[in-house]
């Protein structure tokens, strides 16, 4: 008998999509998320740690699951931007539709699904475009209501399924804004200072059994504070 969902509760933003200005919201939002990454990352000033952990596969044409935190998730599109075709688990939400409707203006393609609505069904689409190969694959691991900061099993799954890396990679800026939501979501200000640090990929054996992959969670888990700490320390 399949759980129930936790109660969800709108944002401010789920609550104007569903009201009035949906369609004009829906059209409007992804082009203004778009013209600003172009237009405020372009002006920051961007270093990279540890990148050779990502560069390890990038550059030889390999595929990769990268698992990044919901409160980085603003720079991700703009810095997946050359890379079309990969595939990207968005939640069933009118924040979600916003969201896929971003990254699909990015070149990426969303398939909806979360742990509470239509996760298996989104997890199977991305096996399946996975083992087609051609593509990687980008997921939010403590997403869609949290906790923040803490890794969910879904990239694991694909990892398993799959025999993909994933890996780590999280960013920070100075000066920031932080958005009221429940992951504090962080936004460059112009002409900020950026660090994006990955961390060292983890891979998933195809026999892993319930428990390997909670303890590749709780790996995960850390090695993305590891990352987000790194970002920070960079800027200090």
């Amino acid at each position: 008998m399949p759980e129930p969902e936790t109660p969800r509760r709108r944002t401010r933003l789920g609550r104007l999509l569903r009201g009035r200005l949906n369609g004009v919201l829906r059209w409007l939002l992804p082009r203004l998320v778009q013209l600003f990454s172009y237009v405020v990352f372009r002006t920051c000033r961007i270093v990279f740690v540890d990148r050779e952990y990502e560069d390890r596969f990038v550059t030889r044409g390999q595929h990769i699951i990268f698992a990044g935190l919901h409160e980085g998730m603003m720079m991700l599109p703009y810095h997946f931007r050359d890379r079309t075709g990969g595939v990207v688990m968005v939640s069933r939400s009118r924040d979600g539709d916003l969201i896929a409707d971003t990254v699909e203006r990015f070149g990426m393609r969303a398939v909806r699904g979360s742990s509470g609505r239509g996760g298996r069904d989104a997890l199977d689409e991305m096996i399946d475009a996975l083992r087609r190969g051609g593509v990687s694959a980008g997921v939010i691991v403590d997403g869609p209501r949290g906790p923040a900061l803490e890794a969910k099993s879904g990239a694991l799954v694909l990892a398993r399924a799959t025999g993909l890396p994933i890996v780590p990679g999280t960013w920070w800026a100075r000066p920031l804004v932080r958005v009221g939501s429940w992951d504090r979501t962080i936004v460059p200000r112009p002409f900020s200072r950026i660090a994006f640090a990955f961390a060292e990929p983890l891979f998933v054996p195809p026999d892993a059994d319930a428990d390997a992959l909670e303890a590749a969670r709780v790996e995960l888990t850390r090695r993305l504070a590891v990352a987000r700490a790194n970002a920070q320390a960079a800027l200090a």
